[in-house]
């Protein structure tokens, strides 16, 4: 038995030999091409880079302008030399931010206050509340010993030129001693609102939400400025002029330049001052460029339906994606104590028609609450926009907002395709333009009555805006970018439908269903 158990064990230690043997050479194999690839990219970065004056200029490694040369090298961004200027603004700030802050000797412990928080504030008047919003009381020494703030940056330019893009880079490149808060206009009023009737009672309740707003945020990053309403209009100036002296810097995108802002609104004349202070604060910096980048997105089939089936195709696709769930009356939570009423929600799905979401006395406040309760919406019914439902396209606008801001994935039936739906809106210049004899619509427009045009601005700007988000809405890096925030589990299914479409369709796919 010993001559047998000795070849055994022989055998067994030749074996293991030879599996680590194979271990080792499979590592090794890895590792050479591990390095390959390594430089092959490595090799790539430098023909991106080597040909190209400003990646060759970048020498910063922190800050937005790095992410944004990393970004470049990886093949994320196009070379665009609006972006160039733009991105390189961002930096300069940054880099002051880092120096008038002292880098991380400015953290504190706790919320992170700086010592200016500990300045007695001045006695309160006795305005009244209604006094505080628009007059104001005196301002407190802590507003009076805050240093100067750094000027901040107010971009504007057409849709898909990059302008939320390059601000995020800013944003999430940010040391934490920034305090930089990333939000979206519509946001930032609505906290606003409650706040002020949070300090209610107090005599200026808009100096208070302005200090408490100074305490928590250093940099605040604004996306999409865009004033429609009189409520708003009427505190900016206030309760800006309040967080500059404070010290806040403001970095926002806009659609519009800064003197367009609340154009043709109630009361423009006390907006004014706002304009002319954010001018003074901020450097005002025009993006516009001859390329939408979202247009260049590949689009996906089966979210916007156009077809006489389009009712009941759009049904099928709810109950597919409420994937067996019970389809049942819900309801959510919005700000200020009230609930918002989901006719039809199975799942993290909600289906309402047009008039159910946009033909009530709904706002920004509802859609945020519903974009926060469902990850998925579908709306059946959006209508060709004229005079007779004005309002109604104001809500559809900021609901498009919402949503998109929120990367919730995005389902309609609708009469017409996106930039049909808007070609009843026109802003004054395109109405000169049209009486003149030189009209700048066309299709559906050009043979509408005139008693179908809406001459707005407000609703003429955000039209190119809602009809590129609507687009991108669609695209494949749109659904993926929805999947990451809200539902993990569908990426691999975005990869593998994309394969499928690769081998079956070699035509490419449609942005809408006709």
């Amino acid at each position: 038995m010993q001559p047998v158990t000795f070849y055994l064990v022989r055998a067994a230690s030749q074996e293991q030999q030879q599996q680590q043997q194979q271990q080792q050479q499979a590592e090794e194999d890895a590792s050479a091409a591990g390095a390959a690839a390594a430089a092959t990219l490595s090799g790539t970065a430098v023909q991106l880079s080597a040909g190209d004056p400003f990646l060759l200029a970048v020498e910063a490694e922190g800050g937005p302008i790095a992410a944004y040369k990393e970004g470049r090298l990886r093949g994320l961004f196009r070379k665009d030399e609006r972006q160039e200027l733009t991105i390189s603004k961002l930096q300069q700030l940054y880099e002051e931010l880092k120096e008038r802050m002292g880098g991380e000797r400015s953290l504190r412990k706790g919320r992170g206050l700086t010592l200016l928080d500990a300045a007695p504030a001045a006695k309160p008047s006795s305005g009244g509340w209604f006094s505080g919003l628009f007059g104001g009381r005196e301002e407190s020494t802590a507003a009076a010993a805050a240093a100067p703030a750094a000027r901040g940056l107010y971009m504007y330019g057409g849709v898909g030129v990059g302008k939320t893009m390059l601000m995020d880079l800013l944003a999430k490149n940010a040391p934490t001693y920034f305090q930089l808060e990333r939000t979206h206009f519509h946001d930032f009023m609505i906290e606003v609102h409650q706040r002020l009737r949070h300090f209610a009672s107090k005599p200026d309740p808009l100096t208070h939400v302005a200090d408490e707003i100074a305490d928590e945020t250093k940099v605040l990053c604004l996306d999409e400025f865009f004033v429609t309403d009189v409520a708003d209009a009427m505190i900016l100036h206030r309760l800006f002029g309040r967080l500059w002296d404070r010290g806040l810097t403001l970095v926002a995108t806009s659609n519009r330049h800064p003197d367009a802002l609340y154009e043709g609104g109630l009361q423009r004349n006390l907006f004014l001052p706002f304009i002319h202070r954010l001018k003074e604060q901020c450097l005002v910096h025009d993006m516009e460029s001859q390329t939408d980048y979202r247009k260049l997105a590949q689009h996906h089939r089966g979210l916007y339906f156009v077809t006489p089936s389009r009712e009941e195709d759009l049904y099928e696709r709810f109950m597919e994606l409420a994937n067996g769930q019970p389809v049942r009356r819900e309801w959510v939570d919005v700000a200020m104590g009230r609930q918002l009423e989901l006719p039809r929600a199975g799942g993290c799905v909600a289906l309402f028609t047009f008039d159910e979401l946009c033909n009530r006395p709904l706002g920004a406040a509802d859609y945020i609450a519903l974009a926060n309760a469902k990850h998925t919406l579908a709306l059946s019914g959006v209508p060709i926009f004229t005079a007779a439902n004005r309002q109604a396209a104001y809500r559809f606008v900021t609901l498009v907002d919402v949503l998109y801001e929120h990367r919730v994935r995005f389902l309609c039936s609708a009469e017409a395709l996106p930039f049909e739906l808007f070609e009843n809106m026109q802003t004054n210049a395109e109405a000169r333009q049209a009486a003149a004899g030189g009209s700048s619509t066309s299709g559906r427009a050009g043979a509408n009555s005139s008693s179908l045009i809406v001459v707005d601005d407000n609703l003429g700007f955000a039209k190119d805006r809602t009809v590129s988000r609507l687009t991108e809405m669609q695209s494949e890096e749109y659904l993926r970018a929805h999947a990451k925030a809200h539902a993990p589990e569908l990426l691999l299914a975005l990869q593998d439908s994309r394969k499928v479409a690769a081998g079956s369709s070699g035509g490419g796919s449609r942005e809408v269903r006709r």
